[in-house]
């Protein structure tokens, strides 16, 4: 081998092993450092980090665009307990206008949702401009610039809050289930446009309740008033799903009432105690309108305030989870808002406090425990607000009640 050649494989080899000094690893480059034992989250558009955190559901890709669920979880965990307690209380006002220091004391409060009660001679034009004020003080108390949701009772006959100029004079429901499809809808997409020029955005109708004929007006709570579009369960599924639909053309949220039916009783909630009904059971042809407003996916569910002895013999129905969570949402599989009737003045549950008819209302399943008096609902908001500090679960029932109001605000937005 030549003295040239030992000198090229020499520089080869010191070349070789150079390479191999670089490149090898040792076990100590094999170590982690302490800011790469766990890799990072790669980082969102925003530059923030996308990765889950502890108890967090897992956000979308930055591609995904997140679902109306994920955007209303993402909204209510933006809300301390008070704000969520608070976000699901609706408190009522006069249908004639709310004094400044009413609505102020529910803005402090942080309702964002409000029931117009009583009865209104006023126009449309000048129910517009009262509910605009309630409105521009509450919009605060919702996050993502949502609505706030103003609700009424606009059924027709005797229960019409608003009858001054420019709102349909509708007659009962007994005489609108007299009327052809075609008419029935629309006459209500007429009046839900009213409602919806009007800034009312929910009405608490339609009656699903089914009164038979034997029983008639004997029925005080609807019978007696023609409340009722039908005396069997078929003529009341057809009638509601009309309404339902027509209302929502118009862009205003139906609530189909009083589940699980409450057109057999002879005594009236509102004004009478140990109300019973105790014919309705988990197969009763009774539950086959709200089954059919279910199945149409577009109507929110109020609960009676009755007592029914075949379904839960120990609680009044808006306490009853075996009635809420048990029978409407895990039996019929209703996943929507789920409404009371009014907690405050009616005399069926005049025996529990204020507060705890909320509080129980929503352990039992319920999302929004409706108070036809202001005070009275901060005073519901506030009980909410203090059994979720001290209870895991409650809390949790909390957060989910105000994530289906948002989600469902989303949805209506």
């Amino acid at each position: 081998m030549t003295t040239h050649v030992r000198q090229l494989m020499s520089l080869g080899m010191l070349t070789m092993l150079l390479l191999s000094g670089c490149s090898a690893p040792s076990s100590q480059n094999n170590a982690p450092s302490s800011t790469s034992a766990v890799p990072s989250a790669p980082a969102s558009p925003t530059g923030e980090p996308s990765g889950p955190a502890s108890g967090t559901s897992a956000p979308p890709p930055p591609s995904q665009k997140p679902t109306v669920r994920q955007q209303a979880e993402e909204l209510a965990d933006q809300l301390s307990i008070e704000q969520q307690a608070a976000s699901l209380v609706m408190a009522g006002v006069p249908a004639t206008g709310a004094g400044s220091s009413e609505l102020n004391a529910m803005k402090k409060q942080g309702i964002g949702n409000v029931f117009l009660r009583g009865r209104s001679q006023l126009s449309l034009k000048q129910t517009a401009a009262k509910v605009g004020s309630i409105t521009k003080t509450l919009k605060s108390n919702v996050p993502g610039k949502l609505p706030v949701w103003v609700a009424t009772d606009q059924e027709g006959g005797f229960v019409r809050v608003l009858q001054g100029a420019g709102f349909s004079q509708l007659p009962t429901a007994s005489e609108q289930g007299q009327w052809s499809t075609g008419k029935l809808s629309s006459r209500i997409e007429q009046a839900g446009e009213e409602l919806a020029e009007a800034g009312i955005n929910v009405n608490l109708a339609p009656v699903a309740d089914v009164v038979p004929a034997a029983i008639g007006t004997s029925n005080a709570p609807i019978g007696y008033f023609g409340r009722q579009y039908g005396n069997t369960a078929g003529e009341v599924s057809s009638a509601i799903t009309t309404v339902n639909d027509a209302l929502g053309k118009a862009g205003v949220q139906p609530v189909v009432k009083h589940f699980p039916g409450l057109g057999r009783v002879l005594k009236n909630t509102d004004t009478s105690t140990g109300v019973t009904d105790t014919v309705i059971g988990a197969q009763a042809t009774d539950l086959e309108p709200f089954k059919q407003a279910i199945s149409q996916g577009n109507a929110w569910v109020m609960i009676s305030n009755a007592r029914y002895a075949k379904l839960d013999a120990k609680n009044d129905a808006p306490f009853s989870k075996k009635i809420i969570t048990g029978l409407l949402r895990q039996d019929l599989g209703y996943e929507g808002v789920v409404i009371s009737d009014d907690l405050c003045e009616a005399q069926q549950v005049s025996s529990v406090p204020v507060g705890q008819r909320a509080v129980k209302f929503v352990a039992a399943g319920g999302t929004v425990p409706l108070c036809v008096k202001s005070d009275q609902a901060i005073v519901m908001a506030k009980a909410l607000s203090q059994e979720a500090k001290g209870d895991q679960k409650f809390a949790d029932q909390v957060r989910e009640a105000a994530t289906a109001i948002l989600e469902a605000k989303l949805r209506q937005n």
